[in-house]
């Protein structure tokens, strides 16, 4: 039924369900009251307990005093029978096997002779370079098997400043007598082989870098690239391993 236009019709009434605030004074929950609990109550150790004459509880479990004369003979049973051994150092970790060694030679110049000046027993793998630049390179054979070879950077030359009032640039002296070091194997310096052995030091002039290294000396594996300078034939009794150790001259890992 359509209503005129302008005239207002009565809504039937909705039920309010919306929470309304309680009345002060009033409590809409009730909580259950909890009565009151302190719990058991730590009895006086002054006050006697019940059935006690008013001294100590002895039935409580008491550590027994210190007897020294019988901790002292404990002791005395634990210890092994005589005197306590000597302490001994603490030995070193090594990484590599005793195998794993290499005499490591200070070599001295003078013209063309060569000349072992000290030795050292250095532990650890001897790597075998393959780069050959640099002044001069050395070689260690035996029998026309290379052993182990490197390279020496400028051992013969001495640079100084330059003067004030002088040439611009260093100033470089040759020297005639100048030290380098060279490595072997340790395995392969023994009493046998020591007297066959060479060191062999030649001048650079081209420098040259290779993938491998093989057992033929350097001047057959780059042949016109290195200049002979000196060799020394024979390795002194003093550069064999059981002679260093001997002495004390073993180093540790590293150069």
């Amino acid at each position: 039924m359509k209503h005129a236009k302008g005239t207002q019709t009565e809504r039937p009434a909705t039920r309010d369900r919306r929470p309304t605030k309680a009345p002060a004074g009033e409590t809409r929950r009730s909580h259950v009251a909890v009565p009151p609990h302190a719990g058991p109550t730590k009895p006086d150790p002054k006050q006697p307990t019940a059935g006690s004459s008013g001294g100590p509880d002895v039935s409580r479990s008491v550590k027994p005093a210190f007897n020294r004369e019988a901790a002292s003979r404990e002791s005395t049973e634990q210890q092994p029978a005589g005197a306590y051994p000597d302490q001994q150092a603490a030995r070193t970790r090594r990484t590599g096997a005793p195998a794993e060694q290499y005499v490591r030679l200070r070599i001295r110049v003078r013209g063309d002779r060569l000349t072992v000046v000290d030795s050292h027993l250095v532990d650890g793998p001897l790597a075998q370079s393959t780069t050959f630049h640099g002044a001069d390179a050395y070689e260690v054979t035996y029998q026309d098997r290379l052993l182990h070879a490197g390279t020496v950077a400028d051992p013969n030359t001495q640079r100084s400043f330059p003067l004030p009032d002088g040439p611009e640039g260093h100033h470089v002296t040759p020297r005639e007598i100048y030290e380098f070091t060279a490595r072997v194997p340790a395995s392969d310096v023994t009493a046998e082989t020591r007297a066959g052995i060479h060191v062999r030091l030649h001048r650079i002039d081209e420098p040259t870098t290779t993938t491998h290294v093989g057992a033929a000396p350097l001047a057959a594996q780059f042949e016109g690239r290195l200049t002979p300078v000196a060799e020394l034939v024979g390795l002194p009794e003093s550069a064999l391993p059981e002679s260093i150790e001997a002495r004390g001259a073993r180093t540790g890992q590293g150069d």
